[in-house]
């Protein structure tokens, strides 16, 4: 129960002029505990199933104090039963009285309705939401890239996100063709943040169904539905180079911790670190007024004349903690243009280079 509280948590609005919103559904029914949570965007129902109902009921009470009571709770058995306005919960040598609201007045949270559209592996669907949802936009006015495109290509399932400064691109296949046409859709990040979180089994099957304003994961666990991102996506193939003709390989540890380094001694006026590369080594130097300078150096292995471009560190960072592999290819074409990074087929980041008068 505890697992299926902190996933509830992350839907039920904590601040919100609608006091039902910050609850959870909670429904005993056969050997299931039901939780179902919204913020009217974003809901979830999770099921929590090593339990024994005496008696089918229901209730509604505020998420965040049930998640507290029952994570503070040493017990691995907990007593819950309901008595007209509370809702009793004993351990051992503890009893808490929480007080319950009308589940009648509990919006309805979406459930699978006919055959999905499509399925895929929870792996899968988790690395690709990892490899790109961190490059989503922030509150951008543009709001059709404050979310990550779901693209359907035969067999394949891709997922894009941009906040106008980098692009993040993955892609992985489906268990099987799609059932149905699928069109291009944007899922808000707040949703995908919460799917790569949720408990499930790597090899599970995940059921989409997409509509024109919503989408529907079935987890087998759980369901978890969102309303979807309105806008046109941008032409994201228009913006991977296809004219790089230098090429860098690098460890992706090391190049992270590189990274790191060389950003210790970077702040608001001069954000870049300098990329100075030669056959077999790449320099990464910094510097910021009043404080001093950085210079970090490790070998690569390096195909093209000599260079010397500009990044904001923490736009590589991002995206070397999501690869997950040992080494990463960098390409790039001049000092003004966008760099790739790649990793085979299946991810593309492009990302734009900063001034290195600044850097």
């Amino acid at each position: 129960m505890a697992d299926a509280l902190r996933a509830i948590c992350a839907v039920a609005a904590a601040r919100t002029t609608k006091p039902v919103l910050r609850c959870v559904h909670i429904e005993a029914k056969g050997d299931v505990v039901q939780l179902c949570a919204t913020d009217l965007e974003v809901g979830i129902r999770w099921a929590a199933t090593q339990v024994e109902v005496e008696k089918p009921g229901v209730t509604l009470v505020v998420a965040d104090t049930l998640s507290r009571i029952v994570s503070e709770c040493e017990d691995e058995v907990l007593d819950l039963r309901t008595d007209e306005n509370l809702l009793h919960l004993r351990g051992q040598g503890s009893h808490f009285q929480i007080v319950t609201q009308d589940p009648a007045d509990f919006p309805p949270v979406p459930v699978m309705e006919g055959a999905p559209s499509f399925v895929i592996e929870q792996g899968v669907v988790r690395r690709l939401v990892e490899r790109t949802v961190f490059a989503c936009a922030r509150e951008s006015t543009r709001y059709a890239i404050n979310g990550v495109l779901w693209e359907v290509n035969g067999e394949e399932l891709v997922m894009a996100a941009t906040d106008g400064r980098r692009l993040a691109m993955a892609r992985g296949a489906l268990s099987g063709p799609a059932s149905e046409p699928v069109h291009p859709v944007i899922v808000p990040s707040k949703a995908l943040q919460l799917l790569v979180k949720l408990p499930g089994d790597e090899s599970a099957p995940v059921k989409a169904k997409l509509t024109a304003n919503q989408i529907v994961l079935d987890l087998g666990r759980g369901v978890l539905s969102s309303s979807l991102v309105e806008g046109n996506f941008p032409k994201y193939q228009d913006v991977i180079p296809t004219d790089c003709d230098r090429e860098a390989r690098l460890n992706t540890a090391e190049f992270l911790g590189a990274l790191k380094r060389a950003a210790l001694l970077t702040n608001e006026e001069s954000k870049g670190v300098r990329l100075s590369i030669t056959d077999d080594e790449v320099t990464l130097s910094s510097r910021a007024p009043e404080q001093g300078e950085a210079t970090v150096s490790i070998p690569i292995k390096y195909h093209g004349e000599p260079l010397e471009i500009g990044f904001n560190p923490m736009f590589l960072q991002d995206v070397l903690r999501v690869v997950d592999a040992d080494e990463v290819t960098f390409q790039f074409k001049e000092p003004n243009r966008p760099g790739v990074i790649r990793l085979g087929e299946e991810f593309t980041y492009v990302v734009m280079p900063v001034n290195l008068a600044s850097a």
